[in-house]
């Protein structure tokens, strides 16, 4: 029985079901599958059974195909023998069999364009996986920070609106002396739990109880993509003021194992590197986060990474009121 107008219609939907999902559709074509996806809750419910059906690709990390793959793949198909034809039974139709008996081979034009599909298939495949990845790191790194900023605003709750803090000495170094040890206080009491403070796309994990019977020496640590916490050499913002300011963001790339460090092209404006360079995840004081693809804030150009547009940095700078943002290791 050939299917009706209808039938050909959702079939065409569901057909892109994966193709949405790996985000590989056109804008336009986006726009009408979500569209349909408003209205229809069985579409809805399929797309995410499709969502948890490869949900496991999280945990494969998809190496980057050599720049050369296409090459080498027709460079071996030009000079591999060309392949026989095996029969699904002792009899072979007369399609498969040439005038003079002998059994068809693939011609080389047949093999490069076998080579140029499977080519095309790789290029389309990997990327796609590798950008599900990318969100899904994204998203994780989003629900790590969401937990961090709960339990700095409970700390601030109990502490008129101030942020976890033991003091500075005047002479202190925040590259020698990470500036992150001033959240000692909210990791004691367990209101921000280790694993909420380091992105969850680094390598590795974090044992909750041992780390938490040497919380300094956790912080210490110079291995781990730390989120870049206010500067608290400098005045500190609270959790209550009306200026939205960020209270946290993915690891300072200029500030790597105690030193200082520029971006790759000499300025002071690269982004994290926890996600490719891509941008970073930054925790405001109203609680929202945002994926921003710059340091420089658009609100007030304001670089999240530096103080005060300084060039260079020692360990002891310091930003100069609570609304510049200068997030430090």
């Amino acid at each position: 029985m050939s299917q009706g107008p209808l039938d050909e219609n959702q079939a065409m939907i569901e057909d892109s079901i994966l193709p949405y999902i790996l985000g590989t559709l056109s804008e336009s074509e986006i726009a009408s599958f979500e569209s349909k996806l408003a209205s229809d809750a069985e579409l809805a419910n399929k797309v995410e059974a499709a969502r948890r059906t490869i949900a496991p690709l999280n945990a494969w990390k998809a190496p980057a195909p050599p720049t050369t793959l296409v090459d080498n793949i027709l460079i071996q198909a030009a000079t591999t023998t060309p392949l026989e034809y095996v029969a699904a039974s002792a009899s072979m139709s007369p399609i498969s069999q040439s005038a003079t008996g002998h059994r068809s081979r693939f011609r080389l034009r047949e093999l490069i364009a076998i080579a140029a599909c499977i080519a095309l298939m790789v290029s389309l495949y990997i990327p796609g996986v590798s950008s599900i990845r990318q969100r899904q790191l994204q998203n994780a790194c989003e629900l790590n920070m969401a937990g961090f900023g709960s339990g700095v605003s409970a700390y601030a709750n109990e502490n008129n609106g101030n942020l976890p803090n033991i003091g500075a000495s005047p002479n202190s170094n925040w590259l020698s002396d990470p500036n992150r040890l001033h959240l000692l206080p909210a990791v004691r009491h367990r209101l921000v739990l280790p694993s909420q403070l380091i992105c969850p796309a680094a390598d590795g994990t974090i044992d909750e109880e041992a780390t938490l019977k040497n919380v300094e020496e956790f912080l210490r640590r110079t291995d781990l993509p730390f989120w870049a916490v206010p500067n608290a050499n400098g005045p500190v913002p609270k959790i209550n003021i009306r200026i939205n300011v960020p209270l946290a963001a993915d690891a300072n790339p200029l500030f790597q194992q105690g030193k200082f460090h520029r971006g790759t092209d000499g300025t002071l404006t690269p982004n994290s590197h926890t996600h490719g360079g891509k941008g970073q995840n930054v925790l405001f004081n109203d609680g929202s986060i945002r994926f921003i693809k710059t340091p420089v804030l658009d609100e007030n150009k304001d670089n999240i990474w530096t103080a005060n547009n300084i060039e260079d940095y020692q360990g002891t700078e310091a930003q100069q009121s609570a609304t510049d943002a200068f997030l430090t290791p």
